[in-house]
């Protein structure tokens, strides 16, 4: 399965739950552009699957790939197309040994070296962050400071925190396989309306390098 250009990453948080807002942002959205990723860390088990199958159900309907955040149990109750590992977490390596059905296996990293050792370890693609100044996530990298990071690493690298669809040309022109938003589409009145800028954007830097 070919990788999307934007990963939608879920906010359980969010006032009208994890769903809703990633149900808007797909349903114009064309086949392949979009990924989501299921990350819910407070969630119980029930819950977790319960969101899995309604995201997978959704997904299948938009033709956009599904992972779920660290549980490769769960992934594969509700048939996941893969995993997104966070760095303290399994390698890639060892979830494909065990689960060889998943075809993507994605990781977060924040460090170039954290690149690497995911490349070596079989990683499909890795999110690299914060790019911007988000809340409790540390010191921010910066359009500079990313494409420094990713360059050689050869591993497709998604920028993730705090982007908006007016950072996608400049990503994209540093090497980035694309972006991952979250807030950017639970904070919106119109999520399908951001989402709309999101592949706008793709679209034009596509055709510019086209």
């Amino acid at each position: 399965m070919a990788l999307p250009g934007i990963w939608l990453i879920t906010m359980p948080e969010a006032p009208r739950g994890p769903i809703s807002a990633i149900a808007d942002a797909l349903a114009d959205c064309p086949a392949g552009v979009a990924g989501v990723q299921l990350r819910a860390p407070a969630a119980n088990d029930r819950q977790l699957v319960a969101w899995g199958r309604e995201l997978r159900e959704l997904t299948r309907q938009a033709g956009a790939p599904f992972l779920v955040n660290r549980r490769a149990d769960v992934a594969a109750i509700v048939e996941a197309d893969g995993v997104h590992l966070p760095e303290a977490g399994l390698s890639a390596q060892t979830i494909a040994s065990a689960w060889p059905r998943f075809t993507i296996l994605g990781v977060s990293r924040h460090s170039r070296a954290g690149l690497l050792r995911a490349s070596q370890e079989g990683a499909t693609f890795a999110f690299l962050s914060p790019l911007f100044a988000v809340p409790g996530k540390g010191e921010p990298i910066g359009l500079e400071g990313f494409e420094e990071q990713i360059a050689g690493v050869g591993l497709p690298t998604y920028a993730l925190g705090g982007i908006q669809p007016e950072h996608v040309g400049a990503l994209l022109r540093t090497g980035a396989a694309g972006v991952a938003v979250r807030r950017a589409i639970y904070d919106a009145h119109r999520p399908a309306e951001v989402m709309r800028q999101f592949v706008d954007a793709l679209d034009k830097s596509a055709s510019r390098e086209g």
